[in-house]
């Protein structure tokens, strides 16, 4: 089921897609349980595409929320998830990073790595990532593209880690200055309060 959107997104965003994976590390087995959502009042401009599961497309303004369950679990393994979270996240984000580009988007780098927390105080780590958005679905990443900057807020719960973000456009290409609304400032701002506030797996 989709995670539900805190109280603040609810008017202006709608849950477009789940998509569900597995992957293994070393002992343990994860599963990712992604659910993508769109901004209702531009849900219609370029790059904001529908997509429906089994499409390789993320619209370039979105937002996101991973329920991330960890086989064994490491409390079982008696190791605290707060106690490795330097390691795990570098390791979550570098697994988004393979998701995302699978689903469409060009990842062309990391720009920054910060300390982040929780609107209940529980620290974490956000990395934000230099991405793109192919205006076609089907182009090879660096053609005709929407720039972009992709937020990943990673921290600790009682027995695995949240995982939550989203995308934002940062330029519009010539000729769709009209169509596309550009304003990183308050996107990052939003995003921030989306990874704060939401909860992961939660319906």
């Amino acid at each position: 089921m989709p995670t539900a959107l805190p109280p603040a997104f609810r008017e202006s965003w709608r849950p477009i897609g789940t998509r569900t994976r597995e992957s293994r590390l070393v002992m343990t087995s994860t599963t990712a349980e992604t659910t993508l959502y769109e901004h209702v009042p531009t849900a219609d401009t370029p790059g904001d595409r529908d997509p429906r599961p089994d499409d390789r497309e993320i619209p370039v303004r979105s937002l996101f929320a991973i329920d991330l369950e960890i086989t064994p679990s490491l409390p079982s393994m008696g190791v605290s998830p707060r106690a490795v979270l330097g390691m795990a996240a570098g390791h979550v984000k570098r697994q988004f990073v393979r998701n995302v580009e699978a689903d469409g988007l060009c990842v062309d780098g990391e720009e920054t790595t910060t300390d982040f927390e929780r609107s209940d105080g529980t620290a974490g780590k956000r990395y934000v990532l230099s991405t793109s958005a192919p205006i076609d679905p089907h182009a090879v990443c660096g053609d005709h593209s929407i720039p972009a900057e992709t937020h990943v807020a990673v921290w600790p719960t009682a027995r695995s880690y949240g995982v939550a973000g989203g995308t934002l456009p940062l330029s519009a290409p010539d000729g769709l200055e009209d169509v596309l609304v550009v304003d990183p400032d308050r996107d990052r701002e939003r995003i921030l309060e989306f990874a704060r506030t939401v909860t992961p797996g939660e319906e």
